[in-house]
This record gives structure tokens, C-alpha cells and sequence, in this order.
């Protein structure tokens, strides 16, 4: 292998679990669909590494701006050759809970499993900051560059996101201490 394949197998490693699970929770645990759009995602990753530029950011940004930019592709070229509008998607998939089957793949864990069911009832963009925050990790700075929105936005975006997260889980889990997502 070249020095390029090397470094370009490297990063896959160190952020490949991370950004099929960015997939599958923007995918509301669609596995087969979400493995798909990876493959995708990696394969243009491959192609375009000679234009990754560390000094313009880490390699995890890098690549989960690929896999938004493909999500972001995906749904509107899915709105166009079906003809659904945004309500439709969301009627049909977007917003819909998640069975306990789907959830088990993803995690053993009660707590995800409650955080993917609540997530699963919000929007895409609240569930989009909540993940790349919390479950991914990623800064203020990482996400704006990801999403092109400007900081003060994704702060308030996840304000707004991490609110409607706790009235949901009140009304679903009521006697339940809430899930942990610090701000």
C-alpha cells in the first residue's frame, strides 16, 4: 500500500463506528439503508482523500461533513423521485418510533435505547445536533463546519433540541429520572 492508502486506512479506523452510527441514528436505525450510505460515504472519502487538508480541520470533520452532505443528497434526491414533500418523509420514516428489534441492534443498553426511541420522535435537525454533540462528541466548531451553520446557531439549535428532548422523555418515561445529556 502507498503512504496515502495507509494514512487514509488509519483515519477509517479510528472514525468508521462513529460515523455508521451518526448514519444510523439520522436513519432511524435503517441498518441495511444506513450500510449502504456508508459504503458510500467511505468510498468517496477513498476517492477525494488527496483534497483532505488537516490544516483546514481533524479528519472526523472532514469525513462526517461527507456523510451529512450525502444524507442531505439522499433525502432531497428520495423527495424528487418519489414526489414526497418534507411532511411525507417524516410520516413515512423520518420522525417514526423506533421498534425494540432496531434499537437492539444498535445498543444493549436500556438508556440508548430510551435516548434512540426519544430521538427518533424529534426532527432531524434536533436529532442531527443532539447526535453529533453528545453521542459523537464533537464540538461547537466541528459541527458548524459539518452542517454550515455558524456556532451561535448549532448553540441554540441544541438549546432548543436538548428541551424538546426532556419534554418527550417526561411524557414517555414520567416516572423515570431523565436520560443524562449534560449542555
Amino acid at each position: 500500500m502507498s503512504e496515502l492508502q495507509d494514512s487514509f486506512v488509519g483515519y477509517y479506523k479510528e472514525t468508521k463506528d462513529k460515523v455508521f452510527n451518526y448514519l444510523m441514528y439520522r436513519l432511524n436505525f435503517d441498518r441495511v439503508l444506513a450500510e449502504d450510505l456508508f459504503m458510500d460515504v467511505v468510498l468517496k472519502a477513498y476517492r477525494h482523500f488527496g483534497d483532505f487538508n488537516p490544516q483546514k480541520g481533524s479528519f472526523k470533520t472532514w469525513i462526517f461533513a461527507l456523510a451529512h452532505n450525502h444524507l442531505v443528497n439522499y433525502w432531497r434526491d428520495r423527495r424528487r423521485s418519489e414526489g414526497l414533500s418534507l411532511d411525507q418523509l417524516e410520516e413515512q420514516g423520518q420522525s417514526v418510533a423506533v421498534t425494540d428489534s432496531m434499537e437492539a441492534e444498535v445498543s444493549q443498553s436500556i438508556e440508548n435505547e430510551k435516548v434512540g426511541r426519544i430521538l427518533s420522535m424529534m426532527g432531524e435537525g434536533e436529532r442531527e445536533v443532539i447526535v453529533l454533540r453528545y453521542l459523537e462528541g464533537l464540538d461547537y466548531a466541528e459541527i458548524s463546519q459539518i452542517t454550515s451553520k455558524k456556532e451561535g446557531a448549532i448553540r441554540t439549535g441544541l438549546s432548543r433540541a436538548l428541551d424538546r428532548f426532556g419534554s418527550l422523555y417526561k411524557k414517555i418515561y414520567p416516572s423515570e429520572p431523565k436520560a443524562k445529556l449534560k449542555r
